[in-house]
């Protein structure tokens, strides 16, 4: 009987495996199946649909990432940095818990809440009157220059400052939260004769002019582009003139708005002070008619005729719309004031400026300038204190009545800063 020759399956492949790892020959059918594998994930990879795909994920975890990180830095603001996810020891990620997980929704609550509350305050503060006031105290006091002191020293303690300072009449701002508890005070210091207070409202006029200010610019801003594109010279010169009108309504407009703010902060307080013991240098008024002995710089004395008055306010003043009065004030307390009298006896405009100027004169007042604009005949006087105030008196005539125009200055800053101005607005004066 024949043996049958059996072969190890290890000695047939044993000549295969030789031959593929000398390069001879063919290779494994599995490592032939596994580097199918490897090539077609490359191939897949390699396609620009994949490469697109690949990129859009990264620009969105990039974005994810970012936006959790700004949540995280307006959160935790000076804390250390918490990674949103960590590493087991095995490498693997887990994930953060809820509770330990930044409360983002938190944060964004209270960025909303703040933005509430400060939009809350703006409407208040909106729908808050803007009031003026304007107080008036007439004393009499033992010893004029104690009083003096005192009410210095009261203003400065209050956060106030004094405008002019006179022998007999003083001047002052006073914060507005303050004015009714300083007027108190001032009341204390000697024997009230005369106290007056007025309120002014001026919210209505500060918002027209915010709406006046915000379309002049914004017809600035066209008239701007339109010259651009403009070459035709007779209408550019148009244009330029245009915004020339425009820049300086503007700036008028944007005076006049910082005047009320500032009158709207601090009020204005005016205190006369009469001595007991009266001194060897006293008023001699010469004038025979009673209006111009009532006459008085730092006073209203004429109260009618303010729908019968037209005049252009000079820059930096403002008139209040509200006021059964034609006048108007500066940021510095000059005040323009313009009433209507009879005119008896009967005599022009000339005639009556040298009545002023006769009463003027018993009062010791110095002139210091005079002239005539428009159809105004106008002086302006300064008195003999140490720190003396200005006051300009002009008259006109128009048959059967004598308008008045007053301006006082608190001292010879104000007047140097607003005479040119105040001359060239007597020029517009008009009366119906």
């Amino acid at each position: 009987m024949r043996r049958r020759l059996t072969m190890s399956p290890l000695l047939i492949l044993l000549p295969l495996l030789a031959l593929d790892g000398l390069g001879c020959g063919g290779s494994s059918p599995y490592v032939h199946k596994q580097s199918y594998r490897q090539r077609q994930m490359q191939r897949r990879q390699n396609t620009p649909t994949s490469m697109a795909v690949q990129e859009a994920k990264a620009n969105r975890s990039l974005l994810n990432f970012n936006n959790s990180n700004s949540n995280f830095q307006l959160e935790h603001a000076g804390q250390p940095p918490r990674p949103s996810s960590s590493r087991s020891p095995r490498g693997k990620l887990r994930r953060v818990s809820k509770k330990t997980a930044p409360t983002y929704r938190f944060a964004n609550n209270l960025a909303s809440k703040a933005g509430q509350k400060a939009r809350r305050k703006a409407q208040q503060e909106a729908a808050m009157p803007m009031v003026v006031y304007l107080g008036y105290l007439k004393m009499r006091v033992k010893r004029r220059l104690e009083a003096v002191d005192r009410i210095t020293q009261m203003t400065e303690k209050a956060g106030g400052y004094i405008d002019s300072l006179g022998q007999r009449v003083i001047v002052l701002r006073i914060p507005a939260s303050d004015f009714h508890k300083v007027m108190a005070a001032f009341a204390r210091i000697g024997e009230v004769i005369d106290r007056r207070v007025k309120a002014l409202d001026v919210s209505k006029q500060f918002t027209d002019l915010g709406t006046r200010l915000a379309i002049a610019r914004q017809s600035r801003v066209r008239l701007l582009a339109l010259l651009k594109t403009v070459k035709d010279v007779h209408q550019r010169l148009s244009i330029v003139n245009e915004i020339k009108r425009l820049s300086e309504r503007i700036e008028g407009i944007e005076s006049t708005l910082s005047t009320l703010r500032n009158l709207a902060d601090y009020f204005t307080i005016t205190i006369e002070l009469d001595a007991v013991v009266r001194s060897h240098r006293q008023l001699t008024h010469r004038s025979p008619f009673p209006w111009v002995r009532r006459l008085a710089a730092h006073r209203l004395t004429i109260r009618d005729g303010r729908d019968d008055v037209r005049m252009t306010m000079p820059k930096g003043f403002v008139q209040f719309d509200k006021d059964d009065d034609f006048r108007a004030q500066s940021a510095d307390t000059s005040m323009l004031r313009a009433g209507r009298l009879d005119n008896e006896p009967r005599g022009d405009s000339a005639w009556w400026s040298l009545a002023v100027h006769h009463e003027m004169d018993g009062r010791d007042e110095e002139q210091v300038d005079k002239g005539t604009k428009g159809l105004l005949k106008w002086r302006v006087y300064r008195n003999k204190d140490v720190r003396p105030r200005y006051w300009l008196i002009a008259t006109h005539a128009k048959g059967e009545h004598l308008y008045v125009v007053e301006v006082f200055f608190p001292n010879a800053d104000s007047w140097e800063a607003h005479r040119k101005a105040v001359v060239e607005s007597l020029a517009t004066f008009g009366a119906n």
